[in-house]
């Protein structure tokens, strides 16, 4: 560049002069003007631009004829141009003569250019033109963008610390004091960020967790860790305390030396709190697990153990569980048959259930010791799911060692019931819950001409057998509705046009663990026992009967005698009439051609005066009316006697249980009349009930005649006043309830439990045969299916109670 271009050289020689002996200075200094790497300026203080070196001109892009036509504002950017014109000022007003400034340049292509001017005045010598200022000019622009990110970078950090959830601390090292603390501490800690600012971070921390602490530094400054991570307490402005997750990172300088370590915590007493729940549960998951008498394991997808209880350790024979956990199962415990052969894995059963996602229910394999044997087992393998995926599957087992030696002592057992059973003489049925027929002996096969295969699986209904009953279908349907022991006395079957009896007794056996549940059905052929229980019922019906004939007839022999003698007086009283009615035809005949006669006239005067025909017409109809009466009280006592005395049907019929106790205390009239009132109490609206009707007339007629008896002998004859017998019926939900009270002497309590016992009698020898009681509980519970049963009181009597089922039938 020559002195044209730049005329540096000469107006710095013009300004410092050749003095200070100093030969060729001025080209000295030229030289480094033009050679500087580092950018030089030559402004006027008026502000324009003198000259400018090439390491200027290479910084704004300009070059040294467009800067000298140019002044300091004009290349300044705008934001700086006050503050440079600030320092030009100083420097001509003499305050400084050297300055020092950061400012923007701009660049030719418009942007900014950050340099460190350092300004310095250079005086005149000639003090003919104005002062010089040079100016060394320094590129800053990489420290100011490194400024003005790290500034950003602050931003940013103190953005996501102010805002974050997490408990943010700088501390120095190695005094841990506190440089920086988010104000997250004040939000969960409720310290300050004054309160903590240049204090000891371990002041928060609880003292069982420094050694942590100190752990952590150590690792940080002797093995060079950089990042760590490590749970705590952090102590609370309120003197609680919190459970961290804290995480370390260091900070180090240039040399790798620690001086700072950034913490950042995260609160996490939801999470420990969680955690020791899960703890907890786990641990009485695991208790549970133990506790139990199963074997329980659980495998991945890979057949691998994931868990095991101690059921499973002793059984199998192994110490603890490290020996299975991540073992594969299969090869561990279920690796063979029961013969030995191997069992490959695909055709594992128990894998079967995370293969297939379904529970498999298997008891026919074995497991294998730790010591080489095997036992059988009973097992299931349930998938487990997360998430909807099969993640595995848990498996359960029992020995069923003692089962399978039981199985087979039961299947010998068994064997040796059937031949028993086909051995016994009587009749053994069984049937399932839906009455089809599951066992059939041999004596069965023979009563009833069925052989077994001919009648297995059918219903009892539909067998073969010829019920006589045509209700038999819903009788049966009772038997297994019912599991109740039932006794059955007489059940009519036909075979070979003869008709027969059963007696049979229901018991249902249970045994759900061999899948045993049937209705067994004993008996036997009972025809003989029933006609002669036949012929017993109607013979003590007539000796009944016999019993109370004297005092039938006395009932009949009254209403007899007083229609006799109605009958009689209307004989007597007919010829008057007959006499009167002759006269009368007289009187009309001679009347028709004209008057009567006298003679007619004064017969029928002394006929009038001779007969007491006012009487005899008020007396007549009385003893007409008297007459009926007698008849239907003769016809009453026939009717009862007749329905009292009919031997009936084996089976059972819908009676009116009202009419028959009606009938019964009619029969028995003459036995209670003497010493008590009668006092009925019957429920008009009672339905029908399903029974013997002769053999229910009979137990009528026992406790009324016990009723009676019992009554004089508290009240004698009678002549001194009557006792009173109270007869009601009621309905008790599904049964028809009748109750006979008396009030007699009552029954002792050292016999109440004995009263229902055949030939057991308080009364004088003579007076009864003690069957009485035992024949109506015979009839009530077995034959009708119901309930007898007494309340007494000494002194004031007894009340005998029957409930009868409505349609539930107990008998045939």
């Amino acid at each position: 560049m020559n002195s044209t271009t730049n005329p540096t050289a000469e107006l710095l020689t013009t300004s410092v002069g050749p003095a200070d002996g100093l030969p060729g200075y001025a080209q000295l200094f030229k030289s480094i003007f033009e050679c500087s790497a580092t950018g030089m300026l030559v402004v006027n203080l008026n502000g324009r631009c003198v000259s400018a070196n090439q390491a200027f001109c290479d910084l704004i892009g300009y070059t040294a004829e467009e800067i000298a036509a140019h002044t300091v504002a004009e290349i300044t950017h705008p934001d700086d141009v006050a503050v440079s014109l600030q320092m030009m000022r100083r420097l001509a007003a003499g305050e400084t003569t050297v300055n020092q400034l950061e400012k923007r340049y701009v660049h030719k292509s418009g942007r900014p250019v950050w340099v460190l001017l350092t300004a310095t005045l250079i005086p005149r010598a000639d003090h003919l033109q104005p002062d010089l200022a040079v100016g060394l000019v320094q590129d800053i622009s990489q420290r100011k963008a490194a400024e003005a990110a790290l500034q950003r970078s602050e931003a940013l950090f103190r953005a996501i610390a102010e805002n974050a959830g997490d408990l943010i601390l700088i501390v120095d090292y190695p005094g841990m004091k506190t440089l920086y603390a988010s104000p997250t501490y004040q939000k969960l800690l409720g310290y300050s960020v004054n309160e903590l600012q240049d204090r000891s971070c371990l002041a928060l921390v609880h003292p069982d967790d420094l050694p942590i602490i100190h752990q952590a530094t150590e690792e940080v400054v002797r093995e060079g860790a950089n990042r760590l991570s490590a749970e705590m307490r952090y102590r609370h402005k309120n003197g609680n305390w919190h459970y961290v997750e804290a995480r370390g990172c260091a900070v180090r300088n240039g040399r790798g030396d620690l001086e700072r370590i950034v913490v950042i915590s995260r609160m996490i007493g939801d999470r420990m709190l969680a955690q020791q729940k899960l703890k907890e549960r786990e641990e009485r998951l695991q208790l549970l697990l133990d506790s139990t008498a199963e074997a329980i394991y659980g495998v991945d997808l890979s057949g691998n153990c994931t868990f095991c209880n101690q059921s499973l350790l002793r059984t199998l024979g192994y110490q603890d569980a490290s020996s299975l956990l991540g073992k594969n199962m299969h090869e561990a415990i279920h690796h063979s048959r029961a013969d030995g052969s191997a069992y490959p894995v695909e055709e594992c059963r128990i894998f079967k259930a995370f293969r297939t996602a379904s529970v498999t229910h298997i008891d026919d394999e074995v497991v294998w010791r730790s010591d080489g044997t095997c036992l059988p087992v009973e097992y299931w393998s349930h998938p487990v799911k997360h998430e909807g995926e099969t993640v595995g599957c848990m498996v359960t087992f029992v020995d069923i060692t003692e089962r399978k030696a039981a199985q087979e002592a039961l299947r010998r057992a068994h064997e040796e019931a059937e031949l028993f059973i086909n051995s016994v003489p009587s009749i053994l049925v069984g049937v399932s819950r839906d009455s089809r027929i599951k066992r059939w002996n041999l004596a069965a096969a023979q009563v009833f001409g069925l052989a077994t295969a001919e009648v297995a699986g059918k219903p009892l209904a539909e067998c073969g057998i010829q019920w006589a009953r045509s209700d038999m279908q819903a009788e049966i349907d009772s038997w297994c509705a019912d599991r109740e022991p039932r006794r059955i006395e007489a059940l009519p079957f036909v075979i070979n046009t003869e008709t027969r009896f059963l007696g049979l007794t229901l018991q249902w056996i249970s045994a759900p663990e061999e899948g045993v549940d049937e209705l067994l059905i004993i008996g036997s052929d009972v025809t003989e026992r029933e006609i002669l229980g036949q012929h017993l019922r109607q013979a003590q019906k007539l000796e009944a009967i016999g019993q109370l004939a004297a005092g039938i007839a006395h009932e009949i022999n009254t209403p007899i005698q007083y229609v006799g003698d109605n009958t009689r007086f209307l004989q007597e009283s007919w010829p008057s009439f007959h006499a009167l009615f002759a006269i009368t035809r007289e009187m009309q005949q001679e009347a028709t051609p004209g008057p009567i006669s006298p003679q007619t006239l004064q017969r029928l005067d002394a006929l009038a005066q001779g007969t007491d025909f006012e009487y005899l017409q008020t007396e007549i109809p009385s003893a007409i009316e008297q007459s009926l009466e007698g008849i239907q009280r003769v016809t009453k006592i026939v009717r009862a006697m007749k329905e009292f005395s009919h031997p009936g049907s084996e089976e059972k019929k819908s009676i009116d249980i009202n009419q028959a106790i009606e009938t019964t205390i009619t029969v028995a009239r003459n036995e209670w009349k003497y010493v008590s009132e009668m006092e009925t109490h019957l429920d008009p609206d009672l339905p029908l009930v399903l029974c013997h009707a002769g053999e229910f007339n009979q137990v009528i007629l026992n406790l009324l005649i016990n009723a009676t008896q019992a009554i004089a002998q508290v009240v004698g004859d009678g002549s001194q006043g009557k006792g009173k017998i109270v007869v009601s019926t009621v309905r008790d939900q599904d049964s028809a309830e009748i109750s006979i009270s008396d009030t007699g002497a009552g029954i002792p309590e050292a016999v109440r439990s004995r009263v229902f016992e055949p030939f057991f009698t308080t009364k004088p020898v003579g007076k009864g045969t003690g069957q009485g009681l035992a024949l109506a509980h015979t009839a009530i519970v077995r034959r009708h299916g119901g309930k007898i049963w007494f309340d007494s009181e000494l002194g004031k009597g007894t009340t005998f109670y029957i409930r009868i089922p409505f349609a539930k039938s107990a008998g045939a």
